[in-house]
């Protein structure tokens, strides 16, 4: 077996022994040095339940000289419990390892070889021993055993694409023009939207809390993409929908009937009106859901609340949209409200800036789910969305850049505002510790951005350790 250096999360030691050590989610390293080489075939960590499960049960197939599994460490996502069950309870018709939700074999893994595994590899459970010491002694008390067959080998998994990905209840997006932002909800929805039933007796995949930020499109000037469903001509069409109070003989309501004349009264000119008196107002709002006429409305308007905020001499628009169909409505929507945030913002007097919209629910029917899928592998995001690899200056996180240096032994980090002014500036021994920095201050607002910064402050420690020269963006010298 090969010798791998003691800094991975696996180490090859004595190929004659019947043992291999799991150390699940603690550090090889703290396990290790309680034990002689000659103690082990293979020491390692265990973080998956799926994948890492996997390895151990083909390495030990492939390895039949393993007799012997010490299971120990912290079990943070139940990978232990997961190869205890393997060998306790076994699989399912499936290859689901009985009892453990998430853990499976894969099925280039033949039943008859798992079982081969449970009747000869026995599984030694120390996930609750906190001296590791004692190890040793344990270890020496097991009998010495024989191979118990020629090694086996399975074709690689392939792995199948789930119907959703797991997601968490904010989703958000960043883009510069509508187009681009769609493009983003479309895919979001359709990778992690979860499959469910919708009220107009049609299956749906949903995205909860999706928030789509648009920077930079004017609608005097739009971006237009080829790829929209419709024509510019509709676009223009639909802006009194939410523009102006006009009445649309096939509709019952618009929104902008009710945001314009609500009993009486214009909430856009009210909002007009509040932020030229107060332009740091909070109190610039309207709303289109009546309560009395809409608490059990079958058709109650999507779009429920929106807000205008001042700051800096820029308006911001947000609004909150309860239901949106993403292939629908998106565009038409966000075209129409970035519209309507550029006629508030003329009004008085401020510049245009971002307009966030919030979907409480971002969904797609069934009936589209092959169009889409279809309009995005014919427009990939990668060849379709204007994305610049962030730098230490120039990136287009709104919270502003990161300059990495190294001084006096240490890791140096001056937070940045866009601009360019110096805002706060911050030491660490290791990567670790800064990045807890900025994690807890929140100084990094976009993923790319979050990314980089990582890679950055590795190369900066590595640097660091091996006396080598750091220069942010630069190769290691």
């Amino acid at each position: 077996m090969p010798k791998l250096p003691v800094k991975q999360s696996v180490k090859f030691a004595n190929p004659e022994s019947n043992l291999a050590v799991c150390t699940l989610w603690t550090p090889l390293e703290i396990v290790e040095r309680h034990l002689s080489e000659d103690d082990y075939a293979i020491i390692g960590q265990l973080y998956s339940k799926d994948a890492g499960l996997n390895t151990v049960l083909r390495y030990c197939l492939s390895n039949k000289r393993i007799r012997y599994i010490v299971v120990c460490g912290q079990d943070r996502t139940g990978s232990g419990q997961a190869l205890i069950n393997l060998k306790e309870k076994g699989i399912d018709a499936e290859s689901r390892v009985i009892g453990v939700p998430g853990a499976a074999v894969d099925k280039e893994i033949p039943k008859d070889a798992v079982e081969r595994f449970r009747k000869n590899v026995e599984i030694l459970d120390f996930r609750n021993e906190t001296h590791y010491s004692r190890l040793k002694d344990e270890i020496k008390r097991l009998p010495k055993l024989e191979s118990y067959g020629t090694p086996e080998e399975f074709p690689e998994a392939k792995v199948e694409l789930p119907e959703s990905f797991p997601t968490d209840p904010l989703f958000k997006i960043r883009a510069k023009t509508v187009g681009e932002a769609w493009l983003q909800a479309l895919s979001a929805v359709m990778t992690y939207g979860s499959v469910k039933q919708s009220q107009h007796d049609e299956r749906q995949k949903e995205v909860i809390c999706l928030s789509a930020t648009i920077t930079d499109e004017n609608t005097a000037k739009p971006e237009w993409k080829n790829y929209y469903p419709f024509q510019i001509e509709e676009l223009e069409d639909y802006y009194p929908q939410v523009l102006s109070d006009q009445k649309i003989p096939e509709l019952t309501y618009t929104y902008g009937q009710r945001l314009r004349d609500h009993k009486g009264v214009d909430q856009i000119m009210e909002m007009v009106r509040k932020l030229k008196e107060t332009p740091y107002t909070r109190r610039a709002v309207a709303a289109t859901w009546n309560v009395e006429r809409d608490t059990n409305n079958k058709n109650p308007p999507c779009l429920c609340f929106i807000e205008a905020l001042v700051t800096e001499g820029k308006l911001y628009l947000i609004a909150f949209v309860r239901s949106l169909d993403v292939y629908g409505a998106f565009v038409k929507n966000a075209y129409a409200l970035r519209r309507l945030q550029e006629t508030i913002a003329g009004e008085t007097g401020n510049k245009v800036g971002d307009l966030t919209l919030i979907y409480g629910s971002g969904h797609i029917y069934e009936r589209h789910f092959r169009i889409v899928n279809e309009l995005l592998k014919d427009c990939p995001l990668k060849e379709n969305i204007k994305f610049d690899l962030p730098r230490s200056t120039g990136n287009l996180d709104p919270r502003g850049n990161i300059h990495i240096e190294i001084s006096k032994g240490r890791l140096k980090l001056t937070h940045l505002a866009p601009d360019g002014t110096r805002l706060e500036e911050f030491t660490a021994a290791t990567a670790a510790e800064a990045v807890q920095w900025l994690v807890l201050g929140q100084k990094i607002g976009d993923i790319s951005h979050a990314i980089y910064v990582g890679q950055e402050l590795a190369k900066a420690e590595l640097a660091m350790r091996k006396g080598l020269k750091y220069q942010q963006d630069m190769p290691l010298g």
